[in-house]
């Protein structure tokens, strides 16, 4: 399933969504227990957008920021990892939800058991990916204030510490 059609979406953003799905190597190849890509790209595009506003809404505030203005920042490996948390935690309520041990004689077989896995990674996921995300904030913040980042108010800092050509 493409983005054909869905109004609003860029190149950039079609060109994320394949970074993302090339992060996550999610492949029909590539995939031997799942028949075709685990995640269409509808749902990366959900994720993606889930990870914007888990960004935006995380302090301080930086006003809305949006994909372009944080891959033209160079934060795009950010945004991935924010993107892979919102989908293996999509995939982990669905394997949780789909989740039946079968038994017959001496053989036991879970489907969908692989939440604990899903679990340790997406702890490993939040826990670094926070660290990174506050340390981008708050450098974009200080840039702010200084009048250097996003939006600022250019302050007397500014004026000490800049470089300019007097003529």
């Amino acid at each position: 399933m493409s983005l054909e059609g869905i109004p609003g979406i860029t190149q950039t953003t079609e060109r994320f969504v394949q970074h993302v799905r090339m992060y996550l190597r999610d492949f029909a190849e590539l995939n031997r227990l799942v028949q075709g890509q685990e995640s269409s790209d509808r749902q990366i595009l959900w994720a993606v957008a889930d990870a914007l506003s888990d960004f935006n809404g995380t302090p301080p505030f930086l006003g809305s920021l949006g994909l372009d203005d944080l891959l033209g920042r160079g934060l795009a490996n950010l945004l991935v990892r924010m993107t892979t948390i919102a989908l293996i935690e999509s995939v982990g309520l669905l394997q949780t939800r789909n989740h039946i041990n079968y038994s017959n004689g001496s053989v036991n077989v879970g489907i969908n058991d692989k939440t604990p896995l899903l679990m340790q990674w997406l702890q490993y996921y939040k826990a670094t990916t926070e660290q990174m995300k506050q340390r981008v904030k708050v450098t974009l913040n200080i840039e702010g204030i200084m009048g250097t980042g996003i939006s600022g108010i250019t302050s007397e800092y500014w004026l000490v510490n800049s470089t300019y050509s007097t003529y």
